[in-house]
């Protein structure tokens, strides 16, 4: 009879066990997740600020390089008996047609950035109910991040191209004044140095 009890308090006590660690395996499950869902919400709200900033940097980009088209350094030709009437007078000169090149590359891509955020803000909106809910799907998220990159990579490609345009520009027009010229190239080029040294400090600390 001591056996037998014995026994059947053994397979309860067994039975406890295991549905207490079935209980904290639960438990660790939800705090998981929670955790999970926590993060995948930071990750989008750091995104979404990012990208208003981002996008307002865009814009003004768009705008400054498509008026620089059409206000080219050294002017048009306005001698009614030319027969290169309102064509741009520096317009045989290699600077010159850097600077529209550089100029029509920074437009475009600054005018693709702009889309993608907009892309961003249509298609990747997070529902709001009293405080921000992950509506997002695992898919969505990679894209949401992977449209990001690519908005932000054609962003730093505008500004890289926009720099470029601006030394070329003033030096086709300070052509004729090579140590002026020279100079402006050297400090306007100090911009890209800065970029790059941004990028190797933050991929440094990246590694580490």
């Amino acid at each position: 009879w001591f056996g037998k009890q014995g026994k059947c308090i053994q397979q309860r006590l067994d039975t406890s066990d295991k549905r207490k660690r079935k209980v904290d395996i639960d438990h660790t499950l939800v705090y998981t997740k929670m955790n999970s869902d926590d993060n995948a919400t930071r990750m989008i709200k750091i995104i979404r600020d990012a990208a208003q900033i981002h996008i307002v940097v865009a814009t003004l980009l768009v705008t400054v390089t498509f008026a620089a088209g059409f206000t080219l350094p050294g002017g048009f030709e306005s001698d009614k008996d030319s027969l290169d009437k309102g064509m741009a007078i520096l317009s045989k000169k290699s600077a010159f047609c850097a600077f529209v090149v550089t100029d029509a590359i920074a437009f475009a891509c600054s005018a693709g950035a702009v889309f993608s955020y907009f892309v961003m803000a249509m298609t990747y909106t997070p529902k709001i109910g009293g405080e921000l809910e992950i509506t997002l799907t695992k898919k969505e998220q990679r894209m949401l991040l992977k449209t990001f990159k690519l908005a932000t990579s054609l962003l730093f490609l505008s500004m890289s191209a926009v720099v470029i345009a601006f030394v070329t520009g003033l030096y086709a027009t300070l052509e004729n004044s090579v140590g002026l010229a020279a100079t402006v190239c050297v400090i306007g080029c100090l911009a890209l140095l800065i970029y790059v040294l941004v990028f190797y400090v933050l991929y440094t600390e990246a590694t580490k």
